[in-house]
């Protein structure tokens, strides 16, 4: 079983032993609703239910935000969101083994597994641009997780020396930049979500012109700024904002990156769109988490 906490949504599947589906669901996450940590009661009886309803020997994995522990049983920092969420042990709890991976790990890992490791990419670099900005890095072909298992957290490096503080105290972050949670604050209320804005951009409207191409140019000196920290062979874009937006997004995009990025001796770091459904990255994200993690 395999279940994928987002700002809105929490999703799950059941496989067999083959990676066939059994069955898959949805449900609002509803986290900051009335009754305190709603979403957490849900996940919890979604997994009891699913565990008598198939077996006992039924594993299960979780992809959350935050950052987890080093033995991947629980989510340890998770500033704003999603509250009860960390410290809470769900294996002790729910007296079954279950296993935790960050959201963008897990989608990063997906992707390399979905495609990219048989064509033999080694270092390589996935940004999920949704409600914010998430990500995951591939050394050699094994995912990074870093010191606090705090590797790939892209959302987080600074674009704007003089902009707004994120959750980690930086100022001007990229999550702030281009993510879906500060759409209205960046367009001064006259947008509410990426949707409304790449819209009105499309549409020819002045002002959301300005506003798009601002969180493009900010997202191209990030990536710029990642490749030459990290040189990976590939950087995915995957998420919400860029399945929604596509050209509206990628053109622009390569623009910029023609300002910004270092290309020794001509060569360009090559930016391509995801191509694993939200499904495919927890039915990996549970294989890959049970079998290696």
């Amino acid at each position: 079983m395999g279940i994928d906490v987002g700002g809105t949504k929490i999703k799950t599947v059941v496989l067999n032993e083959h990676g066939d589906i059994l069955e898959q669901n949805e449900l609002l996450t509803e986290d900051g609703s009335g009754e305190a940590e709603l979403w957490k009661k849900k996940i919890i009886n979604q997994i009891d239910e699913k565990y008598r309803q198939y077996s006992s020997t039924l594993k299960c994995a979780i992809s959350a935000p935050g950052l987890v522990d080093k033995n991947n049983r629980m989510t340890l920092h998770m500033p704003e969101r999603l509250q009860g969420i960390e410290n809470f042990d769900w294996s002790t709890k729910l007296n079954r083994n279950i296993r935790v991976l960050n959201d963008g790990h897990s989608a990063c890992l997906a992707e390399y597994e979905s495609f990219y490791r048989s064509e033999g990419i080694k270092h390589f670099l996935m940004l999920t641009l949704g409600t914010g900005v998430g990500g995951g890095i591939i050394i050699n072909g094994n995912l990074y997780q870093g010191d606090l298992q705090r590797a790939g957290h892209v959302g987080h490096l600074t674009v704007d020396l003089n902009g707004a503080p994120t959750m980690t105290n930086m100022p001007g972050s990229l999550e702030y930049a281009v993510g879906n949670f500060s759409v209205s604050e960046r367009t001064k209320g006259t947008y509410n979500s990426v949707r409304e804005l790449v819209d009105a951009y499309e549409n020819g409207k002045p002002e959301a012109k300005i506003w798009w191409l601002e969180s493009v140019r900010k997202l191209a000196a990030g990536l710029a700024s990642l490749t030459n920290i990290l040189s990976p062979e590939l950087i995915v874009l995957g998420g919400g904002i860029t399945a929604g937006a596509g050209n509206a997004l990628l053109e622009p995009l390569q623009k910029y990156m023609a300002e910004y990025e270092w290309r020794p001796g001509g060569n360009q770091i090559k930016i391509e769109k995801k191509g694993t459904s939200t499904l495919q990255i927890i039915i990996h994200m549970t294989h890959m988490n049970l079998a290696i993690l």
